[in-house]
């Protein structure tokens, strides 16, 4: 049975967490720090699978209680044992030097980890989980427990990290459906783009609750096939990180990015990419999102302006932009949404093909001998992901095989199998000699 530990310093909420999870009070919850100081096991059941669930007593950096101590040499001892960590922090308060010295502890433990912000009760309180991004763990979730808010999406992400390929037991809205997240800044016309397709001919299964409570989700059933449409509406800029990015913006934005497959990112046709554009961009690209620039209000561009124009000034400012295919619409106007569709279908299928071993050996041998004198040899190459599209290759040594080469790997199989829009992951392996 597949084991998950909830840590963090005392009194983030634990055991709350912990008896949410597995439906029964078994650890005691009080506001004084420290109160669980043994563990406390349970089962959770997620998309069918029985888990081990473990509370284990607070990290506390600052006693020299005799007690406190054996529970953190426990609680290192016993990391090794875990499949997957919840790293608890309180979204209500500071950074605290508990928690960065918890955070490199479970970044030199190498295991899989979600960083949970807890005491999110409301979307005003957002805007604080943008902090915790510095501790660089790339998947990061706002809940509270005591509320049972953002659980649902909690035991979605756990099912991902820990691989359970059917969370039956999950809400409807994180069914295997292709999931499409409307995303940009305010005032590019989001909510009427979405608007326009979720009131157009096109049959409407059902409304369902976001996960923030001014996002909307709508399941739209388009030629026969079923799409969870995600509007991050509402979006406003109440103050800047770094200069550039809205803190509660930018958590609600990245909290849709996580949970879709594909990204529409919506420009203004009378304005260009800022910062913000570009990291939200990069962020949804590493996470393995497929992208579709959406330039809207083109019915009001500027006379001189055409799409092309437009296309190579985007990759003018950034280099980021020639890795997506555009579309130009008018959300108002209704022109360029079928067009769009189209395009979403196209990328859907793209993120989903399979190459064959035969074939997948044969194109990168070939795309490695157009340079074989920089002694980089294949010994096999096979793809082990679907959405995102992830390669496997057995090579002779890593030191032939760096970013730029492994850049230009994957741009000959974009350009092979018209990936155009798709991201690629490729790990490389030294076989044993």
């Amino acid at each position: 049975m597949k084991k998950i530990g909830i840590l963090g310093r005392t009194n983030v909420g634990k055991s709350t967490l912990f008896n949410l999870l597995i439906r029964e009070k078994k650890s005691i919850v009080s506001e004084v720090a420290g109160t669980t100081r043994d563990f406390m096991v349970g089962d959770i059941e997620i998309g069918g699978q029985r888990l081990k669930l473990v509370d284990f007593g607070g990290f506390d950096f600052n006693v020299n209680e005799k007690i406190e101590k054996s529970v953190q040499e426990n609680i290192l001892k016993n990391i090794k044992d875990l499949d997957l960590i919840l790293f608890l922090v309180d979204g209500k308060c500071d950074i605290s030097a508990e928690d960065e010295k918890i955070a490199e502890v479970l970044r030199k433990s190498k295991k899989q980890i979600i960083l949970v912000v807890n005491k999110i009760e409301s979307a005003k309180l957002e805007a604080n989980v943008f902090d915790f991004y510095q501790f660089g763990f790339s998947d990061l979730i706002a809940i509270s427990a005591a509320n049972n808010r953002g659980i649902d999406e909690l035991k979605e992400l756990i099912a991902k990290k820990i691989k359970i390929r059917k969370a039956k037991s999950l809400s409807k809205k994180i069914k295997d459906i292709t999931k499409i997240a409307l995303i940009g800044k305010p005032n590019v016309g989001k909510s009427s783009l979405f608007n326009s397709i979720y009131g157009s001919e096109r049959s409407i299964v059902t409304d369902i609750a976001g996960t923030t409570r001014d996002a909307v989700d709508a399941e739209i059933k388009i030629e026969g096939k079923e799409y969870l449409f995600i509007d991050t509406a509402g979006l406003r800029r109440k103050g800047k990180i770094s200069g550039i990015l809205d803190k509660a913006s930018s958590y609600k934005s990245i909290n849709t990015i996580d949970r879709c497959d594909i990204v529409l990112y919506i420009v203004d046709s009378n304005s260009y990419a800022t910062d913000y554009d570009v990291k939200l961009l990069s962020y949804a690209w590493k996470k393995g999102k497929s992208i579709i620039i959406v330039v809207n209000k083109w019915d009001i561009k500027a006379p001189d302006m055409t799409e092309s124009k437009f296309k190579n000034i985007l990759i003018a400012d950034n280099n980021i932009f020639k890795n997506f295919p555009f579309v130009f619409v008018s959300a108002v106007k209704g022109f360029g949404i079928d067009k769009m569709v189209a395009q979403i279908q196209k990328l859907e299928k793209a993120s989903e093909i399979k190459v064959k071993t035969s074939v997948l050996n044969r194109e990168v041998t070939r795309i490695i001998n157009k340079y074989s004198s920089y002694g980089a040899k294949l010994f096999y190459a096979t793809q082990v992901g679907t959405k995102p599209l992830e390669f496997l290759f057995f090579i002779n040594n890593k030191k032939f095989f760096q970013k730029r080469y492994i850049d230009y790997i994957e741009k000959e199989l974009r350009e092979k199998y018209d990936l155009f829009g798709v991201p690629i992951f490729i790990k490389v392996r030294e076989r044993e000699r």
